[in-house]
């Protein structure tokens, strides 16, 4: 019984902290991945099998996936060159990064205005065109917008699947 609290606890941290890691950063649907997997773990895989994690985690890297697709279509779509969408997702990583300084406060606006600066920059560093390269920032910043959007979709059938499991 204790452990069942427990264990459920530890999921609950783990999905909680997941779905709001998903407006910072990348990995919030692996953080609800490494929760589901625990609570298996501490619950001896009687509610969630083997079969649910492998399709978990293929939910997860799907969502992975769709992160990068999406920065690149939003890219592409309003114009930017295969450099800019490269320049847009190295921007957000360090944009990230540099957020992650002030407190994990500015992590958001860290990986947006990196996003939109990385494909801004390359794109006028090679067209010295500005409304392209205004055009490819703001593409590059649409396109995380809609990955979070799948994520969070993503998160909440991965949710689904869990409290289906944990009800039956």
């Amino acid at each position: 019984m204790i452990m069942n609290i427990l264990a459920l606890s530890v999921l609950l941290i783990f999905t909680l902290a997941g779905i709001i890691a998903i407006f910072f950063t990348t990995f919030g649907t692996l953080l609800i991945l490494v929760g589901t997997i625990l609570y298996a773990l501490m619950t001896g895989f009687s509610v969630i099998t083997l079969k649910v994690l492998v399709i978990l985690c293929a939910l997860y890297l799907f969502g992975e996936v769709l992160e990068y697709v999406f920065i690149v279509l939003g890219a592409k779509n309003l114009g930017a060159s295969n450099a800019a969408v490269f320049g847009a997702i190295i921007g957000g990583v360090l944009g990230a990064v540099a957020g992650t300084a002030f407190f994990g406060v500015g992590l958001i606006a860290g990986t947006f205005l990196g996003i939109f600066l990385g494909a801004f920059l390359v794109e006028l560093i090679l067209q010295r065109d500005l409304i392209k390269s205004m055009k490819a920032g703001t593409g590059g910043v649409l396109g995380r917008l809609g990955s979070i959007a799948a994520k969070l979709v993503i998160a909440f059938a991965m949710l689904s699947i869990v409290i289906y499991r944990i009800t039956s």
